[in-house]
């Protein structure tokens, strides 16, 4: 292994992709449409890694500082794969610590980062975000690239403006409202 192989690789490095021959199946890790359930595509459609402890909150995790990688084109031959992915910094941690990463995609036509284009109240766009996953940090940079891979990174869906929940919340939702309407009849 040469010295900039290892390099390429050292602290706080994953390896940014979804593709089958960096991730293998299953689980799905693709990115679908919610409508079709099929791979998306559109390079309008920026993707992020996002990071932070492995006890981060979800909404304390930050963005990478590499640009973000955009969904393949309509004409692709793997529809739900995003390109110019590669090595992503995760600033602050060490060889062998655990981190918790998560990843978000945007229609840019709504804006510049997946913050303001889930604020953006005219947003009819695509939006969504992975599940947080815990991702290892390599013990050391000698490790093959394979080990820098995002393992437990699982596919998610794209709505048109609106975040897909995942089904706990929905479930607790629906959990919520039946006790509310229990709650409304028990007074009347």
């Amino acid at each position: 292994m040469s010295i900039t192989a290892a390099v390429a690789f050292g602290q706080g490095t994953v390896f940014f992709a979804n593709d089958s021959g960096t991730l293998t199946s299953p689980p799905d890790r693709l990115i679908r449409f919610l409508s079709t359930g099929l791979g998306a595509t559109g390079t309008n459609v920026q993707v992020q890694l996002y990071y932070g402890a492995s006890t981060a909150a979800e909404g304390s995790l930050v963005a990478v500082s590499s640009a973000p990688a955009r969904l393949r084109g309509s004409t692709t031959t793997i529809p739900g794969v995003w390109g110019s992915g590669g090595d992503r910094t995760l600033s602050g941690f060490n060889f062998g610590t655990a981190v918790t990463l998560q990843v978000r995609a945007w229609d840019i036509a709504f804006g510049a980062t997946y913050e303001a284009a889930a604020a953006n109240p005219l947003n009819t766009g695509l939006l969504g975000k992975s599940q947080t996953f815990t991702y290892q940090i390599p013990a050391s940079a000698g490790n093959p690239p394979a080990d820098f891979f995002m393992v437990n990174f699982t596919g998610f869906k794209l709505a048109g403006g609106v975040v897909v929940p995942e089904p706990g919340t929905l479930a607790l939702a629906g959990f919520g409202a039946a006790s509310l309407l229990v709650l409304r009849r028990r007074k009347h």
